[in-house]
């Protein structure tokens, strides 16, 4: 991952974002994935552009279930120290 972090982090529960937008490490709760738990943000892609979510889903199958959703997102940025 971007953040130098493996997938296994959190038992795979983070997502990608576009850092410009929400910055790494930063946490979200996206409804319906992992029970609107959570998670880090832990990637960025060059694919995830603007006011979007990526969700690291186990297989394949799974993400083409999950699909592309428009969905209210809590997003909590990391404190500055």
């Amino acid at each position: 991952t971007a953040s130098g972090l493996s997938v296994k982090t959190n038992r795979g529960r983070l997502v990608a974002t576009d850092s410009r937008i929400v910055p790494l490490h930063a946490l979200v709760s996206v409804p319906g994935y992992h029970a609107g738990t959570v998670v880090p943000v832990l990637d960025r892609g060059g694919a995830i552009k603007g006011h979007r979510v990526d969700v690291l889903l186990p297989t394949f199958d799974q993400a083409k279930d999950w699909g592309s959703r428009l969905l209210d997102v809590k997003i909590y940025e990391p404190l500055d120290e």
